[in-house]
């Protein structure tokens, strides 16, 4: 029983940080650890459960994304197409992104870094709450079967 209230204490026990200003490139760097954690929960956070806190994340996530120099994401057509109405997975792509590239920083390929932000909106898809996609749901089907990458490819050629 202990067990299954692990995933909800996880839940509940992040906190965004506060207080924050971004001036120098180095109050930016300081904040790289609570970038990722800060993805990491509202992927797995069910869009229903603490909506004040996600706001929170989500204020703070955006800010960092904004000014940080050690990422740069770029929003293409098909994201905000993929996103729809759900402002939400805009955030959490580029959260994805963003988290990938400091997790990475080697990194430039344009279509890995747009897969992982996809991939971000898809576990946080899959956590509930969302409006029922189905492109969402055959984008996960291409996740699982290894095909994802060649979908974003297609997107950024076209």
């Amino acid at each position: 029983m202990l067990l299954a209230a692990l995933p909800t204490l996880a839940q509940t026990s992040y906190k965004p940080p506060t207080g924050y200003a971004f001036q120098t490139p180095d109050d930016y760097a300081q904040y790289e650890p609570q970038v990722i954690a800060a993805v990491n929960w509202l992927e797995k956070t069910p869009l229903s459960q603490q909506p004040a806190l996600r706001k929170e994340t989500d204020q703070f996530l955006f800010q960092w994304i904004s000014g940080s120099a050690a990422v740069s994401v770029q929003l293409q057509k098909y994201v905000a197409d993929l996103a729809g109405q759900d402002s939400e997975l805009l955030m959490l792509f580029m959260g994805g992104w963003a988290r990938y590239q400091l997790q990475h920083p080697e990194a430039k390929d344009t279509v890995q870094l747009n897969t992982e932000g996809i991939r971000t909106m898809l576990r946080a898809y899959k956590a509930g709450g969302f409006r029922k996609n189905k492109q969402l749901e055959e984008l996960t089907k291409m996740d699982s079967n290894g095909t994802l990458a060649d979908w974003v490819k297609k997107q950024l050629a076209g």
